[in-house]
């Protein structure tokens, strides 16, 4: 049996699947969007799957090529810096999420087309992931929660009122701890002496930023059941218009949710 290889045909799926996959993964995982680095990988890879392609001559070798080497090497360049652990969900989350699209787009052309339309079905396998990016969103901003937190530091102790965002993913690349923000105007009451170690932040105010943090001794978390204690604890300092007219004075990290002393 002959088969024929468009390599353009070959070179656009991949790299729109893989674009789609980095994305859907971004947003699962919390992370920023890096869409020129998306789009980037997902280029240098679609291309250097094309060259081993055609230049090896055993499939076998392709296979172990694309799956041992390019896509970890990939995975780390687009999601790029984050903890080792990040690494490795990406990569995982990537090729699940790249078998739901490919599950997608051969049912589209395969069963539903007949084998006709190609770039329409390729086109539309990109809506579940809009979709369930939406859901996501959507999911997460329904999950903030507010309790009275306590910030303990060098004898001090101060009160607030801290919302659960489970959309702050923010670690600190030196300690790789998670960042819990605090009202600046609180720093002198808890006694933190400056400077503080500066570490890159995004949101969706801000693009780029840095953020200037601090650990403190502890920090309590009220909850219904029993406190969460984080000791010690890493706190980024706010700017104070980030929370004005806002019932809260900290923002506490997504893993809150999930902490266990």
């Amino acid at each position: 049996m002959k088969y024929e290889f468009y390599a353009d045909v070959f070179f656009l799926t991949n790299f729109y699947l893989d674009f789609l996959a980095f994305y859907a993964v971004s947003e699962i995982l919390g992370k920023k969007k890096r869409i020129l680095r998306f789009l980037s990988g997902a280029a240098i890879s679609s291309l250097i799957g094309c060259i081993l392609f055609l230049s090896l001559s055993h499939y076998d070798i392709y296979l172990l090529s694309i799956h041992f080497i390019v896509n970890p090497v990939i995975t780390v360049f687009c999601f790029f810096p984050a903890e080792k652990r990040s690494y490795f969900h990406a990569y995982l989350l990537t090729y699940f999420v790249l078998l739901m699209l490919g599950g997608s787009m051969q049912w589209l052309y395969g069963t539903l087309t007949g084998g006709r339309y190609y770039e329409i079905c390729l086109l539309l396998t990109g809506i579940p992931v809009l979709v369930f990016t939406y859901i996501i969103r959507r999911k997460r901003e329904s999950v903030k929660i507010h309790y009275d937190a306590f910030v303990s530091h060098k004898g001090r102790e101060v009160k607030v009122c801290a919302l659960l965002d489970t959309g702050n993913r923010l670690v600190d690349p030196y300690t790789k701890e998670p960042v819990h923000i605090l009202a600046e105007g609180m720093r002198e009451k808890l006694g933190i002496e400056m400077p503080g170690r500066l570490v890159p932040f995004h949101s969706l105010g801000k693009p780029e930023g840095m953020i200037e943090v601090f650990t403190v001794e502890k920090l309590r978390v009220r909850r219904s059941k029993e406190d969460t204690v984080i000791s010690p604890a890493v706190v980024g300092l706010g700017e104070n218009v980030l929370f004005q007219n806002k019932s809260y004075q900290m923002i506490l990290h997504g893993s809150v949710a999930n902490h266990r002393e």
